[in-house]
């Protein structure tokens, strides 16, 4: 299957074994070996109040966005209190730990990149003493240059939506969007990105969003606000906020928002993107295998993700 739609109503919960002295952490798998991924592992993490994720390192990326609550985060040698919206990474073989005093569970959106091996062929984490579990953080200061891998997503943080321009691709075959980009290679991963995108509300013009198109890479939009149609493979699903989708590599898929409101999810991508050549529009290709010798201008209608298949 080259996509994956995990529905909010479907994500359940499940004690986490990683580690044997964890205390109170439960994980809603999303996105793994079962759903088709290769290079993405996806969950749901939350930490009642009172638990603990002791030091480990992991022989791979993992990235978090806090959705609710409140925790402590220890990475190296820095703690730090994580609040709603904050973001960060930890790098491969870097320590951290986790610890939640407070009276509310917190809950964030997980992402590891490269994908875990298998259990049965190795561990994904590994206990380690040289990180302490947190008993109090600093806070996330972006102007800090010692704040490193962590950082804060603000209201304030989005652009005026226009056309997409970004690493990999820059054009108006996606418009009316806005990005704020958390995890890349400037904060720390080499594996895989993960941002905040945000699709403008209709203003009165058809679904005028994301043309079909498919990527070298994985990608996943796990749904924070608003509601969007998804076309998957020439097939149409509705988005709410809570639900996941997940696209294959070389897997087709595009977007339109026609309610009143933006839609508003955290796209991720693994393997990350090559600086050029990351976006395929199929029908631009189409043009040629129709006999057609130039790409002629687009009208709005087409701006609905169409597709020959």
């Amino acid at each position: 299957m080259s996509y994956a739609i995990i529905h909010a109503k479907d994500q359940v919960f499940h004690p986490v074994t990683e580690l044997v002295d964890i205390q109170g952490v439960t994980t809603a798998s999303l996105i793994g070996p079962e759903q088709g991924s290769v290079h993405l592992e996806i969950a749901l993490v939350e930490i009642a109040p009172g638990g603990v994720m002791p030091g480990h390192i992991h022989p791979f990326e993992e990235s978090f966005f806090v959705l609710a609550g409140r925790a402590l985060f220890a990475l190296n040698e820095t703690s730090y209190l994580m609040n709603p919206q904050d973001f960060g990474v930890a790098p491969i073989s870097a320590p951290h730990a986790w610890h939640n005093p407070f009276d509310k569970p917190l809950r964030m959106y997980q992402v590891r990149g490269p994908q875990p091996r298998l259990n049965n062929l190795m561990p994904s984490a590994y206990a380690v003493n040289t990180v302490a579990v947190p008993k109090d953080g600093r806070a996330i200061n972006e102007f800090d240059p010692t704040c490193r891998y962590v950082g804060h997503f603000s209201e304030t943080d989005m652009p005026h939506p226009g056309p997409l321009s970004m690493p990999g691709y820059h054009g108006h075959n996606i418009r009316d969007i806005s990005i704020r980009m958390m995890v890349d290679d400037i904060l720390g991963a080499q594996h895989h990105t993960l941002f905040v995108v945000e699709f403008a509300a209709n203003s009165g013009t058809p679904g005028r969003a994301a043309r079909t198109h498919y990527h070298p890479f994985e990608e996943a939009y796990y749904f924070l606000s608003g509601s969007a149609t998804a076309f998957l493979d020439g097939e149409q699903h509705p988005i709410e906020a809570g639900d996941l989708v997940w696209s294959s590599t070389n897997g087709t898929h595009g977007y339109i928002n026609q309610g009143d409101v933006p839609v508003r999810f955290i796209e991720c991508q693994a393997p990350k993107p090559p600086s050029s050549h990351a976006f395929f529009f199929p029908d631009d290709w189409h043009a040629f295998s129709d006999g057609m010798h130039k790409i002629e201008a687009k009208s709005d209608a087409r701006f609905g993700p169409d597709e020959k298949q």
